[in-house]
């Protein structure tokens, strides 16, 4: 079974990640989304993780801690 991935890296993205994550799991082709986060200030993680528990094994954070 083929199995696609989309991987988006983020910083600060606060007021973007909510309209990315909603585009990629309204395509036709499903799509699992991993997202690596390096330590967003703006609360990006928790915006993610918020999204993620409506799309629940589709949807991965990667946090990076400095």
């Amino acid at each position: 079974m083929k199995q696609n991935v989309v991987v988006i890296p983020t910083f600060n993205e606060i007021e973007n990640i909510a309209d990315i994550l909603y585009a990629v799991m309204k395509l036709d082709t499903p799509m699992d989304v991993l997202v690596v986060d390096d330590n967003s200030p703006d609360g990006t993680a928790d915006k993610i993780l918020q999204i993620a528990n409506e799309f629940p094994d589709r949807i991965f954070l990667k946090k990076r801690f400095k």
